[in-house]
């Protein structure tokens, strides 16, 4: 079925460079560019998220396994992402929470952004394994007509 005239949304099946988009590395910014994009992206993912910062930092402090000592508060987490408080970044860890928390795996993109690397989940990474198999298949098949070529036409089966 053709796209219809217009239409904006429908995307072209064969294009996959719209859907994984090929990069080499980027320049590496300043470590404040970098903090201030993370903490736009987690401000970004609290309000997707319909949750509160509280409600964000109980679950984190769950998933983590942390007792009332230890909680995230929805505080710290105001202070990850305010963008001008470059002395509280979060780490690893309670980012990998936060992204569990409120259930935006986008925000792995923003980490990755710039690096060249493309973040495949789930189905994704069987179709990309799938096409590199057959690849390798193809690449075998060519090495297999190139020896055939290479051989003599006749086999002598004599004893010796």
């Amino acid at each position: 079925m053709a796209k219809a005239k217009g239409d904006t949304s429908t995307r072209d099946l064969f294009d996959v460079a719209q859907l994984f988009p090929v990069e080499a590395p980027r320049e590496l910014t300043r470590a404040m560019d970098f903090n201030v994009g993370i903490a736009c992206a987690m401000r970004q993912a609290i309000r997707e998220s319909g949750l509160s910062n509280d409600g964000v930092a109980a679950r984190m402090t769950e998933l983590l396994g942390y007792d009332d000592d230890r909680r995230i508060t929805g505080a710290q987490l105001y202070a990850y992402t305010a963008a001008s408080r470059d002395t509280h970044t979060i780490s690893l860890v309670r980012f990998k929470a936060f992204v569990r928390a409120t259930g935006c795996i986008w925000l792995w993109d923003c980490v990755l952004d710039g690096e060249g690397l493309t973040l495949l989940q789930g189905e994704e990474a069987y179709h990309a394994q799938a096409s590199l198999a057959e690849k390798q298949g193809r690449e075998l098949l060519e090495q297999a007509r190139r020896l055939r070529h290479a051989a003599p036409i006749t086999v002598s089966r004599r004893r010796r």
